[in-house]
């Protein structure tokens, strides 16, 4: 008997987004199909809510944002939100001293802005044309005295690459995660997009096997743990190849999500 799936949480950068940062017609085809099949679809991202409406706008059907890496989940108009985690004071403190002491340029997620203590300079508009938006600059102080999502670090890939090798962080009271070869991201302990799915799967009636879970990326292996189907694409990083159920036949990488749908409908014909 073929599974019956119900919920498909779908990343944005390097899933559902192609390189010029939109949605492509044949993406936008891709999630009508699971729609028009009875599935549900969910945005799961470490971009801000802010950031991360403005596509879910471009999606009819799509009520619910798992944005943050999962430290919110929210509906559509943010009116009902099931959870929000935020990093202690004391760890947002820490990461800017050390980012700082490093060289790195920092941004930082609040709960309605994305701010930054850094001078403008190639970092900031790397992370402007990847997300799209302009954060306000404010000072430690000012960053500190607000609720924190997480925290990026931003430098050259080898700067990041060095760091992560040398393993600076305590990760017994922070997690760190590399989401792009230019980015670190800090993050409350245990806050991951599959923990914000599995909240938003209880509050829907829905189970993880009843799930598929569509990524590309080191912060999609949780979700594609959590799911009972995951599809990573083909130009993704390799832990999530090696964790997904199924990878995308090769193609281009702005039309990876729709040849990952059509895999799932192939594998899976009775959604």
């Amino acid at each position: 008997m073929a599974q019956i799936f119900k919920l498909a949480a779908i990343d944005l950068d390097g899933t559902l987004l192609g390189h010029d940062t939109r949605i492509s017609p044949t993406n936008r085809q891709a999630v009508a199909r699971l729609q028009n099949a009875g599935v549900q679809v969910v945005l799961a991202s470490g971009r801000h809510y802010k950031n991360m409406r403005r596509y879910a706008d471009e999606l009819p059907g799509v009520n619910w944002i798992v944005s943050c890496q999962g430290g919110e989940i929210s509906n559509l108009d943010r009116t009902d939100i099931l959870t929000t985690e935020f990093l202690p004071t004391a760890q947002v403190e820490e990461a800017l001293a050390q980012g700082a002491a490093l060289g790195f340029t920092i941004t930082a997620y609040g709960i309605d802005e994305v701010f930054t203590n850094s001078p403008w300079n190639e970092h900031l508009q790397f992370y402007c044309d990847l997300a799209g938006c302009t954060p306000r600059f404010c000072s430690n102080l000012e960053m500190l005295e607000q609720p924190i999502f997480k925290l990026l670090w931003m430098g050259f890939p080898a700067d990041i690459e060095r760091t992560v090798q040398q393993n600076l962080v305590n990760r017994h009271v922070v997690q760190m995660v590399r989401t792009h070869a230019k980015l670190l991201e800090f993050m409350p302990l245990r806050i991951s997009k599959a923990s914000g799915l599995q909240i938003l799967a209880k509050r829907l009636g829905v189970t993880p096997a009843e799930t598929i879970t569509f990524g590309d990326g080191d912060n999609d292996v949780p979700m594609f743990e959590w799911s009972g189907l995951s599809v990573a694409m083909d130009h993704g990083w390799p832990s999530a190849l090696r964790q997904a159920t199924y990878i995308s036949p090769a193609g281009p990488a702005d039309t990876a999500l729709s040849r990952a749908v059509d895999l799932v409908f192939a594998k899976h014909l009775e959604l």
